[in-house]
């Protein structure tokens, strides 16, 4: 991981489109699958001696359950999506290109959208994936011309809670001057600046320094702007990609697929490199690989051996959730530490899952049934594009009869038309034989209660 400011360092480029661009060749070089793998993973430090530890020790121990990063294989999909669209939306603004500095180019920037269930590690393995990057290059000279310049490669930002286009553009104002110690977020967000200005102001400020990727997380939260907010905000985005040529990635749980998919303009400039969706994994060499990962930090006095048994029953209590398994394994050992049993079983396995995740049981179980209704109840696990809201329509839909069987029912290929004869009254128990024959001085009411069609007030 590399530090947040960096002096350029330019690298001979392999690519044609790539080359005599400060810019690119000042990004850490484009490397291979085996090197990704070796640079996202995480493991930390683990001690078979430390097995022999006291309970309350022990239990602090497995909270390095956490820091476990284990790379999969859409990890190194989203690696390298992110290396494309950084450098190609940076291939049209080369500094050195008169197109550009007469501000008379073409953009060549295009932008992505991942979207994925909740507890799939999305913004963990973004995190990780950006800070395999300088944050800030500082150039100075280049092939012996000076070259004065700040190039920020990347600007994670989260949407706000409500959406809001202003709560935006004051976190960009914000993070800027945090990386740069600039002003900008006095002279631009704490006045009297309308939200137009102030994202005119972030356009400009994006292209003066140099931005390579903008990553809004949380991108879900567009659902909950006020009324033509979430259009608003999507469309300064593909204006971002548009005009000054700055790549966009927007994140966000499968709630947001809603709001992106609400124009077919949005929608695509969001597919620019495909989208991408985490979907939960499934029981095959991906989640193996992850349970493989973690099963060795073992804290128990008596260690246990992975079993397909056990697998299977990780993968049950989880439903493939990356967070939901980890969480499962790492409780599951305090409970064997603090209970004296100090060995890890299928059965302890689902206790802790009775017993510690309450607050999901609902949805494992929606997932567990594979019923798109029940787990379409939940929009930030369910990734179909069903709509729930949907009613069939009334077509060969017959009327049910509520009085008499009518003489014609027809269905309403054309038109719904019901016809009823008029049924003189004759059993006893009808209301209309009751009413015709009520004793002198009774009410409706005394008559229906009399009948004990109704309840008196002195039941009640």
């Amino acid at each position: 991981m590399l530090d947040l400011i960096h002096n350029a360092q330019y690298k001979e480029q392999i690519i044609s489109e790539y080359k005599g661009n400060p810019f690119i060749e000042a990004l850490p070089e484009i490397i291979s699958s085996e090197e990704v793998v070796s640079k996202l993973a995480n493991f930390p430090p683990y001690n078979k001696e430390e097995r022999q530890l006291d309970n309350q020790y022990r239990a602090h121990l497995v909270g390095r359950l956490y820091d476990v990063f284990q790379p999969l294989a859409i990890h190194l999909d989203l690696e390298s999506r992110i290396s494309r669209v950084i450098r190609q939306g940076y291939v049209a603004r080369n500094v050195l290109d008169k197109s550009f500095v007469s501000n008379n180019y073409r953009s060549t920037a295009g932008s992505f959208t991942l979207l994925g269930v909740s507890g799939m590690g999305k913004t963990t393995v973004v995190n990780r994936i950006l800070s395999m990057y300088p944050q800030v290059i500082v150039h100075s000279k280049y092939k012996d011309s000076p070259l004065s310049r700040y190039q920020v490669v990347y600007l994670r930002l989260e949407c706000s809670y409500d959406g809001s286009i202003k709560g935006l553009c004051l976190s960009f104002f914000s993070k800027v001057d945090e990386i740069l110690g600039t002003d900008y977020y006095s002279r631009f967000g704490s006045g009297k600046l309308s939200v137009d200005n102030m994202l005119v102001a972030m356009s400009n400020i994006a292209k003066n320094i140099s931005l390579g990727l903008l990553v809004i997380d949380e991108i879900q939260n567009l659902s909950k702007s006020k009324s033509g907010g979430a259009d608003r905000m999507l469309n300064f985005f593909v204006t971002l990609v548009n005009t000054i040529g700055l790549p966009v990635l927007l994140i966000g749980t499968p709630e947001a697929m809603g709001v992106l998919q609400g124009k077919f303009r949005q929608a695509r400039r969001g597919s620019g490199q495909g989208d991408l969706v985490f979907e939960r994994l499934d029981n095959d060499i991906n989640f193996k690989l992850l349970v493989n990962a973690i099963w060795g930090y073992q804290w128990t006095k008596r260690p246990t051996d992975l079993t397909d048994e056990l697998i299977d029953t990780l993968y049950d209590q989880s439903q493939g959730i990356i967070d939901i398994t980890v969480k499962l394994y790492a409780l599951a050992q305090i409970k064997a530490i603090s209970s004296g049993v100090e060995i890890i079983t299928p059965e302890l396995i689902k206790q802790v899952a009775d017993e510690s995740l309450r607050l999901v049981k609902p949805m494992l179980n929606a997932l567990r049934t594979g019923n798109v209704m029940e787990v379409a109840r939940y929009p930030d696990i369910y990734t179909g594009n069903i709509d729930i809201s949907y009613e069939l329509p009334n077509r060969n839909r017959f009327i049910i009869p509520t009085t008499s069987r009518p003489s014609v029912v027809e269905n309403n290929e054309k038109q719904i038309k019901v016809k009823t004869k008029k049924i003189p009254p004759s059993a006893e128990n009808d209301i209309r034989v009751m009413m015709q024959n009520k004793g002198e001085g009774l009410t409706a009411y005394d008559i229906l209660k009399n009948h004990g069609l109704i309840k008196g007030f002195e039941v009640i």
